[in-house]
């Protein structure tokens, strides 16, 4: 059986048969059940996240071991609801590996959901007066100040690459909002990407802009690091999971993959 791609023409196909299959995934035929892993690990090639490299398994491997252990091994309900919360999903996966190092210390608590911070988190936000746990708090309190329309465009726009225009019909004036909330994306094979977007002149006033850079106590008017920028991303991937977290009606239209993973 041919290994399953993600390209434009079935990218919500795609998606919607990974959902299907991880619903159902306790009573799956063994050919269903190939095509869940082969569609599966698929999804995820883009996914690269840079605490991997800490670990001395191949991306390869930690693709396995995930779908092993945290789906099919899961007892838990939830289904990513886009491409953005399987990535999510991956990357909690890699931070609890290395939070069972021997210098990680700590455990897993998939209960909570909160995401677990590897050292280089901490000490990147230490230099700012903050750790992981007040960024995810921040975060939850930010989220509560939004309106549902912002938070769908938060979820599926901003975390999950989906395109502003597929959610127009849904939320009015979409284009306009995601506007005013300042949604950036990651590039690909760029982690801090959308980190540096935030912080640009052009979105410093907006909604995500101005909460990351009042969390970090830095001013609209001031020339940003390198290091700033690497805080900005983790401010925004703690947002993203807190996000994603959040009790929403989900949007109507098909989820969105930009990019086909690589061979």
């Amino acid at each position: 059986m041919p290994p399953h791609t993600i390209g434009p023409a079935l990218q919500s196909e795609q998606f919607e048969r990974i959902q299907d299959f991880w619903h159902r995934r306790q009573q799956l035929t063994q050919q269903e059940l190939a095509q869940f892993y082969q569609r599966t690990i698929a999804a995820l090639a883009p996914c690269r996240p840079r605490e991997a490299a800490a670990l001395g398994d191949t991306l390869a491997d930690l693709r396995h071991h995930f779908f092993i252990e945290k789906v099919l091994g899961s007892d838990s309900t939830s289904v990513p609801i886009h491409i953005g919360a399987l990535f999510l999903y991956f990357k909690r996966f890699i931070i609890d590996q290395l939070r069972k190092l021997p210098e990680g210390g700590g455990g897993e608590d998939d209960a909570a959901c909160h995401l677990p911070a590897p050292d280089e988190y901490a000490q990147a936000l230490r230099d700012y007066q903050l750790t992981p746990q007040q960024v995810r708090t921040a975060a939850e309190t930010f989220i509560t100040t939004l309106s549902d329309d912002l938070i769908l465009l938060l979820r599926h726009c901003g975390c999950g690459g989906m395109p502003v225009r597929e959610l127009a019909e849904q939320i009015a004036s979409a284009h306009y909002h995601g506007g005013k909330l300042g949604l950036v994306h990651k590039q690909q094979g760029d982690a801090a990407s959308a980190g540096r977007q935030i912080v640009q002149p052009a979105h410093r006033t907006t909604l995500l802009g101005a909460w990351v850079l009042n969390l970090l106590k830095l001013r609209v008017g001031d020339s940003l690091s390198a290091q700033d920028i690497d805080a900005a991303q983790i401010v925004l991937d703690i947002l993203c999971l807190a996000a994603l977290n959040q009790h929403v009606e989900p949007a109507s239209t098909h989820p969105n993959i930009n990019e086909r993973p690589t061979a």
